[in-house]
């Protein structure tokens, strides 16, 4: 079989970050934590800060939001028009998770959390978090590199699609601001109405 230069540098890089055949326990305990579990963060995330934040924030957030369903739907035309296989697809390596056998480039995973720090560097409210995502995104494409279910190609893949879902919004921003005030003038009624209600139920 013939590899290119690239090919072969993702081969070793893989060969050097994915798990032996007997990895210590631990080790595994962690990669599957951080491959299954950091994912979850996002949504959590999200909500505590929406419901904490003030007008701008949400707006903000309403906006990195899309930024990331931008660029998973940029990920799924790659993965749809250059599909590449993972490496236990290719018999590659050792796989200490369970995937489905579909195309790997992009990590999904990774892109998620890469497309929400580079849309939180543009905004006010959210930039601190930049840093975190950024770093919980490699954590997560390590884990998944050294769990056998990507190649390190498939991580470093996210960076460009995250700023491509990155361009798109900006080319929507003044499309959409209409539909996120509305959309934030709808929270605010249903905050109002909730807190009426509590405190109908409170003096009751």
């Amino acid at each position: 079989m013939h590899f290119d230069n690239l090919q072969l540098f993702a081969l070793i890089m893989f060969a050097l970050i994915n798990a032996p055949a007997n990895p210590a326990r631990w080790t595994l305990t962690l990669a599957l934590a951080v491959a299954q579990g950091l994912i979850w963060l996002v949504p959590l995330a999200l909500s505590l800060a929406w419901l904490r934040g003030g007008a701008e924030t949400r707006r903000e957030l309403l906006q990195m939001l899309l930024v990331a369903l931008l660029a998973l739907g940029v990920g799924q035309l790659v993965t749809r028009f250059w599909p590449q296989p993972r490496p236990f697809a290719l018999h590659l390596g050792h796989q200490f998770m369970a995937h489905a056998d579909d195309p790997g480039f992009p990590s999904d995973h990774v892109t998620v959390f890469w497309s929400l720090a580079v849309a939180a560097l543009g905004t006010l409210g959210c930039r601190r978090w930049a840093p975190v995502l950024l770093v919980l995104g490699l954590l997560v494409g390590w884990s998944r590199v050294y769990l056998g279910v990507h190649f390190p190609l498939d991580v470093l893949g996210a960076a460009p699609v995250a700023l491509a879902g990155v361009l798109v919004e900006r080319l929507l921003r003044r499309p959409l601001a209409p539909l996120w005030a509305a959309l934030l003038r709808l929270d605010d009624g249903l905050h109002e109405q909730l807190l009426t209600l509590w405190r109908r139920r409170r003096c009751a």
